[in-house]
């Protein structure tokens, strides 16, 4: 039975050492890898913030950070997963308390070269199949790993349970999105960016579970954005939901003491939304675009309102 995996894995290989790196290559580019190569650990650091490869390998000793502490780093990398196999590799022995070290940092395995080709494909194979696997359930899921809020294929679920009970009882619904300002443009970099939006959406975050109701589903869309259905909720009740959740984020910045310039990135957050009538049926996907839709005129516009209904 062949267990290889069912796509093309990215090997991101982390050595100084030419001739190591291409033993590697030499290996895995004919069963189907694709080999990017990085001959420091801060060029590494600097591809993981553009690419997300299914494995890492990183050698023990490298010319400007410590292969160890690059390894912590990594795990500490928004596009490198707790499911992402990365492994460490070492032409000379560890001693037992460095092999811990390195587990305890994150590696999965430890491999002392000159590596055998077959059980380096069989390695890479096992742990890469492990990656898709959870990857797939993950996706299949209905929840966000990240803050136990509904993903987008478990938004459209509930959105279309209350958007019946809307139509039957005859009652109003609204979708409100919620995001940061749009950053495009910005001199920031990717990095930077993504550092920036993690810590907006954890703030949006703990507003939104303390100003929502039991009754009211709340979605994670993407990087520092959310969507909330509201059942039982009209367009004023919607402006209503959306401010007071733009105000409890602030609140909750300023009481954690956030620097001035992180609080007055959350004062560029936005919220759009779309309220519907009970008797108006409305598919999830029209929901959350059109409320998508308001979100984007909202971070359009630079001075005037922060809250925007969908207008046709």
């Amino acid at each position: 039975m062949d267990n290889a995996p069912d796509f093309t894995p990215l090997v991101l290989l982390i050595d100084d050492q030419e001739w190591t790196s291409r033993s590697i290559e030499s290996i895995l580019r004919p069963k189907g890898h694709v080999v990017l190569k990085a001959y420091t650990g801060q060029q590494a650091l600097e591809l993981v913030t553009k690419v997300n490869p299914d494995v890492v390998i990183v050698d023990v000793h490298l010319p400007d950070i410590d292969g160890i502490e690059l390894v912590r780093k990594l795990r500490e990398s928004a596009t490198i997963q707790s499911t992402t196999p990365l492994l460490m590799i070492t032409a000379s022995s560890l001693s037992k308390v460095e092999r811990i070290e390195a587990l305890a940092a994150g590696a999965w395995d430890i491999l002392t070269h000159p590596v055998d080709p077959n059980e380096l494909v069989l390695r890479m194979d096992t742990f890469v199949r492990a990656k898709q696997e959870s990857d797939r359930t993950r996706e299949e899921g209905l929840t966000d790993p990240g803050t136990g809020f509904y993903n987008v294929r478990g938004i459209l679920k509930r959105a279309k349970e209350i958007s019946a009970d809307a139509v039957r009882f005859d009652r109003p619904m609204a979708c409100i999105a919620l995001g940061p300002h749009l950053l495009a443009g910005t001199a920031q970099d990717q990095l930077e960016t993504r550092v920036l939006l993690e810590g907006i959406a954890r703030r949006v975050a703990g507003a939104l579970r303390s100003v929502t109701r039991l009754s009211d589903t709340i979605g994670r869309l993407g990087p520092g954005e959310f969507v909330i259905v509201a059942p039982g909720t009209d367009e004023r009740g919607a402006l209503r939901l959306a401010d007071r959740i733009l105000e409890a984020a602030e609140a909750q910045a300023r009481a954690q003491g956030l620097d001035p310039a992180d609080l007055d990135e959350l004062r560029h957050l936005r919220a759009g939304f779309y309220a519907v009538r009970g008797a108006e049926p409305m598919t999830p996907e029209d929901l959350l675009l059109k409320a998508t839709m308001a979100l984007r005129r909202a971070q359009a516009d630079e001075e005037s309102f922060r809250v925007r209904a969908y207008e046709a």
